[in-house]
């Protein structure tokens, strides 16, 4: 049974941050799972649009050919209609910019695609399909989209992260808008966040599926033509989706105070090379710039904050760890009254302030989502316009749901279009990356109801 409602996930969207697609994709190939041929454009194109402006692999797998849109047509039989729709689809993924993707076309029956013999080793051949293309991210449809087929195809979105437990799952949503407030709809474990498309371009690619609007099947009359209303609302510039939280659990308080127990340095900062190059580093990406309120949220004993103020690029600096032990630690080796070091943890106990510079080096990976739209939430409120964000990723094995490159993506994704990215520099070790702060005015009030419904839209 689904948590939460529609009514439930709408506010969540209301409240979403527009992401920039990249973020939500990876650095990675893309696959997009589509029951029928059309579901791709209409719940996914700014995902789509995105993977090929940038040059990433696609992968398109067609749960459906949709050959029972027009069930009673004599002129266009179920073949027929199939073999169209796959053209058709075709046509639209080259209107969104995807023309070579790589189709997985599984043609299990249109509306029972969950109950085919076929159903139950597609996930295999999904899961060797991201393989193949390097894939980050696979987009599915909500698993409560109201449609079986959209149902089938969630289930083996959700199978195929049990293969792949490091690809990012994104649920898009298509029917949703038939939906009362009040349906069951899933909101657990899911972060919302919307995703700005090119009207003009998905426009293109919907009046691609011409069989679905009408204009090819004249001789059944009970047939399926996407209804005027729904195609209205075709014109949003904004697609929602919602993040699947990565499987696992992230370490308690616990495990930081066994790990700095005693004198414990569990990651050599004192004396690690890997740590001396990327403090450098963070530095010298810095180097020529001058703020005067920083904050490092995750300091351990304040190698990084001390050194800010030593090379002149932090005025001031406060360093915060969650650990009393090492916030200890890290007042007794300085000398300085313009570093400074508290106790507070990420995401709810930061300390009050307006900064022109946070610093969040390879501590991210230890939140969840959850945990990351919070920590975006608390720094939003305590960064000045124009201040930066240093965000530092380390890019091996971290035992953690979200590894460091995953992690930093949620969590820029979560600050929405006013984190631009000014500079990165990656060594295969470490990932740096600079962004700037710039928030947008808060847009006025929407005019009438939320209410996203298919009928309110038609009224």
């Amino acid at each position: 049974m689904s948590e939460g409602t529609l009514g439930l996930w709408n506010g969540m969207m209301a409240a979403a941050p527009v992401a920039p697609a990249e973020r939500l994709i990876g650095d990675g190939g893309l696959v997009v799972l589509s029951p029928h041929p059309d579901d791709e454009t209409l719940g996914a194109s700014a995902l789509l649009l995105a993977a090929g402006r940038l040059g990433r692999r696609i992968g398109l797998v067609a749960l459906t050919d949709g050959e029972g849109s027009h069930r009673a047509s004599r002129q266009m039989p179920p073949p027929s209609l199939a073999a169209l729709r796959v053209e058709e689809q075709r046509a639209a993924m080259a209107a969104l910019g995807c023309a070579g993707a790589e189709e997985l076309r599984l043609s299990l029956p249109d509306g029972a695609s969950g109950r085919s013999p076929g159903f139950e080793e597609a996930a295999a051949r999904i899961a060797a399909l991201c393989d193949r293309i390097g894939a980050t991210a696979l987009a599915a449809p909500h698993p409560d989209d109201p449609h079986p087929d959209h149902h089938a195809a969630a289930e083996l979105a959700r199978r195929v992260r049990a293969l792949r437990p490091a690809l990012r799952l994104l649920h898009y949503e298509v029917w949703s808008r038939r939906l009362p407030p009040d349906a069951p709809f899933r909101s657990e474990g899911l972060v919302a966040f919307k995703v700005a498309t090119d009207i003009a371009r998905k426009r293109g690619a919907i009046a691609c599926h011409r069989s679905q609007l009408g204009l090819v099947v004249s001789d059944d009359p009970e047939g399926f033509v996407l209804p005027g209303w729904f195609l209205a609302a075709q014109e949003d510039p904004l697609e929602r989706y919602g993040w699947e939280a990565m499987p696992g659990h992230v370490p308690g308080p616990e495990h930081f105070a066994r790990l700095y127990a005693g004198d414990g340095d569990p990651w050599h900062v004192r004396s690690s090379a890997y740590e001396a190059d990327k403090r450098a580093a963070s530095l010298a990406m810095l180097e020529g710039r001058r703020y005067a309120s920083a904050l490092e949220a995750g300091c351990g004993e304040g190698f990084l904050s001390r050194g800010l103020v030593e090379a002149g690029i932090a005025g001031a600096i406060l360093g915060v760890d969650r650990e009393p032990a090492i916030v200890e630690r890290a007042r007794a080796r300085t000398t300085s009254p313009d570093v400074r070091f508290a106790v507070g943890a990420m995401p709810d106990a930061l300390p009050e302030g307006a900064f022109d510079l946070v610093l969040l080096s390879e501590v991210l990976y230890f939140l969840n989502e959850a945990g990351l739209a919070a920590l975006a939430g608390a720094l939003s409120a305590r960064m000045v316009p124009g201040a930066h964000l240093l965000l530092v990723s380390y890019l091996g094995p971290t035992d953690t749901p979200l590894g460091g490159r995953e992690a930093a993506d949620v969590f820029a994704a979560c600050l929405g279009a006013g984190a631009k990215t000014v500079r990165v520099s990656s060594t295969p070790d470490y990932r740096i990356e600079l962004l700037e702060w710039r928030p947008a005015p808060p847009a006025a009030p929407a005019e009438g109801g939320g209410d996203r419904r298919g009928e309110a839209a038609s009224a």
